[in-house]
């Protein structure tokens, strides 16, 4: 049951395309009768395919041209990805990365309409679900730590954190030493915070007994020898609304974002001719 979209048929291959995509959506599960959710994926399939074709038409119809400099550099970096043996010859290849970046470039407009949420919107839909927004357990630790691998032996790492603890020991500042015997001496040894659950479970057992400002003795996981230090422990609880509100401003953006792609691509739609035309009929055409 072939489509045109403006004369242009929507192949069976980007159907299949559209169904595997869309079907990875969660949402498809809760219809549990499996004849069902294939007949309804095959509709949303054979829409989002259309709305594709409509999409790129309207692209390749803009006068307006791409920067030729984005477009060698795109070429270049598709080059490199296929190992120097694209599937396109370089001519083929810029043709089809000019095409993406219209593309792009149309739907980037076609969501940039939405309008961006007011700080009390924000603060109304926390207010509104604050019992959803839950901070985990965090931590802040610095570490050292000397790695076992081919290059470097057992022996060898461990005689390399205990010249570290030697020196902590000797009241050297955490960040000097780390700077001077870890394997991981970026920012002082210094890991940033973290939830809970994010680091091995050896490295975590080792810093929860710790107030912040202690320090750990030599310890190992399954990288190897370290040393930590705890600078602070947050407990799980409520989230405040300033923990959360960057992701509440993304998820609201998103959806809006959504929203004003979905108009753009429905007034597409009401300016199209989009038929279905019998497979006989196509067959002889």
């Amino acid at each position: 049951m072939p489509y045109l979209v403006n004369g242009q048929a929507v192949s069976e291959d980007l159907i299949r395309e559209e169904f595997a995509r869309i079907g990875r959506d969660p949402q498809w599960q809760t219809i549990t009768d499996l004849a069902e959710r294939g007949r309804r994926l095959r509709a949303a399939a054979e829409q989002s395919a259309q709305d594709r074709i409509l999409i790129e038409q309207a692209a390749a119809s803009d006068p307006r041209p791409i920067d030729a400099t984005a477009v060698e550099q795109e070429t270049q970096r598709q080059k490199a990805q296929w190992g120097c043996r694209p599937a396109f010859d370089d001519d083929q290849l810029r043709r089809l990365t000019e095409r993406n970046l219209r593309v792009q470039r149309l739907r980037q407009e076609m969501a940039a309409g939405a309008a961006k949420p007011a700080a009390d919107e924000l603060e109304a839909l926390f207010n509104a679900n604050r019992d959803q927004f839950r901070r985990p357990e965090l931590f802040h630790a610095s570490h050292i730590v000397k790695h076992v691998t081919h290059e470097q032996s057992e022996e060898q790492a461990e005689a390399g954190i205990e010249a570290a603890l030697a020196e902590l020991e000797r009241g050297v500042p955490f960040a000097e030493v780390a700077e001077r015997h870890s394997d991981c001496k970026d920012k002082g040894g210094d890991l940033g915070q973290f939830p809970a659950g994010h680091m091995v479970d050896d490295f975590e057992a080792a810093i929860r007994p710790l107030q912040p400002g202690q320090r750990t003795g030599i310890f190992t996981t399954p990288f190897g020898f370290h040393i930590a230090l705890l600078h602070s422990a947050k407990p799980a609880g409520s989230a405040t609304f300033e923990e959360v509100r960057a992701g509440i401003e993304r998820v609201l953006v998103f959806a809006r974002e959504h929203e004003a792609y979905q108009r753009a691509v429905a007034e597409l739609r009401s300016r199209a001719d989009i038929r279905w035309v019998p497979a006989v009929q196509a067959a002889s055409s």
